[in-house]
């Protein structure tokens, strides 16, 4: 990957912004547990093309973050043998593919509590995730880590995620959902082992097999269509809702009546957020399910 510095930041703030010290450690692997979780075709991107990858330091200000933080927590803790930090481990699993090597799934965990067993993952987040109750990522990788960990001899009975919401105000603490404090310690469920092990190799057949690597609406971050009732006279749309059919109804039972009174409905077709505001891939013009969606 090739970093720009297009803010013209002073030197030392793009480096700052730019430096990796993360350690994948001296094992062979085939694919990390966050690989994993994401997109088969992401992944083959990387392969293929991640060398030509080109990010602005500007944009990596929250991924610093975390990483300082990380780096932190496991420093604090480096003397507690109540905790064990930053540890990877590993497991082979039978490929999807009849008559290949065997596939080596890597997964390092934030912090495992002996004395509790409990496994923890910290998040440096924001509390908009806290209000939507976004965990569906977290639950996947934790659930992931508990499922080599136990293969590794470790017992687990609890997961959870320490979020430290980094965009936390005082002055919000009163709406509805909002975290009440800048730490917030949330429980993860535990799977079966049946079922962290029937998601692994669900996700291996996606990403080893034979079948479609195409990105999924999920995976493209989707944001479905919508349409919205508005008036040639005001800015704002007076509504906004789900279906045409929706759309309609509650025309009627405002008194309202389509195409008078510059009353009309406008279609507001879904969006993929990742593909089109993220995707690095998408940028490169090599994803092929990205260009075709563009010309329809």
């Amino acid at each position: 990957m090739e970093f720009t510095n297009n803010q013209e930041l002073p030197l030392e703030l793009h480096k700052f912004l730019t430096y990796n010290d993360y350690a994948m450690g001296g094992e062979r692997f085939d694919i990390s547990a966050t690989k994993l979780m994401d997109s088969p075709q992401i992944a083959g991107f990387w392969k293929s093309h991640g060398k030509e990858v080109v990010e602005d330091s500007a944009t990596r200000l929250y991924s610093s973050m975390g990483s300082g933080i990380h780096g932190r927590y496991e420093q604090a803790n480096a003397s507690n043998a109540e905790v064990l930090m930053e540890k990877r481990f590993l497991w082979e699993f039978a490929h999807p593919i009849a008559g290949e090597e065997p596939l080596i799934l890597s997964g390092q965990i934030d912090s495992y509590n002996f004395r509790t067993k409990t496994l923890a993952d910290l998040k440096n987040v924001s509390a908009w995730k806290l209000v939507k109750k976004d965990y569906a990522s977290f639950e996947k990788q934790l659930n992931i880590g508990a499922y080599l960990m136990g293969r590794n001899g470790f017992e687990i009975e609890k997961l959870q995620i320490y979020a430290l919401v980094r965009d936390w105000s005082r002055a919000r603490q009163s709406e509805r959902d909002y975290p009440m404090q800048p730490i917030e310690i949330i429980d993860i469920p535990l799977w079966s082992e049946e079922e962290q092990e029937g998601y692994i190799r669900e996700r291996l057949e996606l990403h080893f097999g034979e079948g479609s690597r195409e990105c999924s609406d999920e995976e493209r971050w989707k944001r479905a269509g919508s349409f919205a009732v508005k008036k040639k006279s005001a800015k704002r749309a007076l509504r906004v809702l789900p279906t045409l059919e929706k759309a309609e109804s509650w025309i009627a039972s405002q008194g309202l009546e389509e195409g008078k009174g510059g009353v009309f409905i406008e279609e507001r077709p879904a969006t993929y957020a990742r593909c089109a505001d993220y995707c690095a891939f998408s940028k490169l013009g090599v994803c092929e399910q990205f260009n075709n969606s563009k010309e329809v």
